[in-house]
Order: structure tokens, then sequence, then C-alpha cells
């Protein structure tokens, strides 16, 4: 809760002197009463994961089957523990996968399943190559926690690159045609004439090049 406590200690402008006594006054009424709402608040902190104290967190992930990864950040664990009951439910469909990632702040990632020249049973996971190696021990984590019965998961690495021209398309139209000299040394056109047309679009978007699986 966010108490303006400004407005409300606002004094008459007859009285509102900087640094006079009353001010003074003014000023140790509210770091009183900023103490004890503080005070009142701390308990209901505690069933936030992201504002609790660490220890209690900690409880918090016992009792949702969470294990804190070795070198996670405190902010990802925070995460984890206060989203675990929406990642668990939505471990089975690719909307929870997706949900789960972009909470953990790993947005760029695709799922692709039953993908040819591959076993049925195998699911491909594609991120960014800086996401793959920052968080290859969270991304372990999350296919033995969450992933699916009977299926194995390999990993892709996708590398960003800006555009270096600016979004633009552009179109072509040619004609070839084959000519033959005659007796008389005069230029006839042949028969075989030969029409091309090709139109071009550049992506509006940042480029995703060099897939590549491991």
């Amino acid at each position: 809760m966010n108490i303006d406590w400004h407005e409300i200690t606002k004094l008459k402008y007859w009285l509102a002197r900087p640094n006079s006594e009353l001010d003074k006054l003014r000023q140790g009424a509210v770091l009183f009463w900023q103490r004890v709402s503080d005070m009142l608040a701390w308990p209901a902190k505690q069933l936030d994961p992201m504002t609790a104290e660490l220890e209690l967190v900690h409880l918090l992930a016992w009792e949702r089957d969470i294990t804190q990864i070795p070198n996670e950040t405190e902010q990802t664990y925070r995460i984890r523990v206060k989203f675990a009951l929406q990642f668990a439910k939505g471990a089975g469909t690719k909307s929870g996968w997706y949900y789960m990632f972009e909470k953990l702040g790993t947005p760029w990632i695709t799922i692709d399943e039953r993908v040819s020249e591959t076993d049925w049973d195998v699911i491909s996971l594609q991120l960014l190559d800086s996401d793959l190696a920052e968080r290859n021990k969270l991304i372990d984590y999350i296919c033995r926690q969450y992933g699916r019965t009977t299926r194995r998961y390999e990993y892709g690495t996708i590398a960003s690159m800006p555009l270096v021209a600016p979004p633009n398309d552009f179109s072509l139209d040619s004609l070839t045609g084959f000519a033959r000299y005659s007796d008389d040394m005069r230029p006839k056109l042949g028969l075989a004439v030969m029409d091309n047309e090709s139109h071009f679009i550049i992506a509006t978007n940042n480029s995703l090049l060099a897939n590549e699986r491991n």
C-alpha cells in the first residue's frame, strides 16, 4: 500500500515554513508512522515470494517443490517460487512453456514437436545463444521438472542479428531474347524468348539467422 505522507501531513500555507519547529515535528511524525506502517505490512509481505525474507522464500519453495539451482540469481529463484503453481499447470502445453520462459526473462524461444528427420518423441527448443549459454542449468532443471513424460528435449541456438538495410521491398522485371545471324549478316530474333519477374520483400523485424542444433 502506497501512502502519500506529504499530502496527508500538508500544513496550511501560513504554517508550512521550511525548517520551522512545526515542520520538524511534522517530519518526525511522518518517520514514526512510516515505521509503524512498515511493521504492520511486514507479515503480509512474507506471503509474497518477491518481497518476503529469503529464509521464508526457502520454506515456500519447499512447500511448492522448488529447489534452488546453484549460481541462480535471487530474482529468478523468487519468480520460480511465486509462479510454481502456474508453471506446473501449464507444463503440458506449448502456451504454458511460452508463459514460463517469458516470466523467467527468456521470451525468445520456439518449441517444435514431431520435427522431420528426428525421432517422434523429441521436442526441440530453439533459444538465443546467449540465453542458452547463461541459463543452461536453469533450462536443464525446467526440462526435468516440467518436461513431459516419455519425451526427450534437444536444444537449438538462434543468433539474432540486426538488419543492415532499412526495411523495404523491391521488384525486378527482365526480358531475354536470343538472336542469330542470317546469310546476309543481319540479326534475326529467334523463337526462344524468356520472361522473368521477381519480387523480394525484406523482413521488417530483426532477422533470425544461424540455426544450429546441439
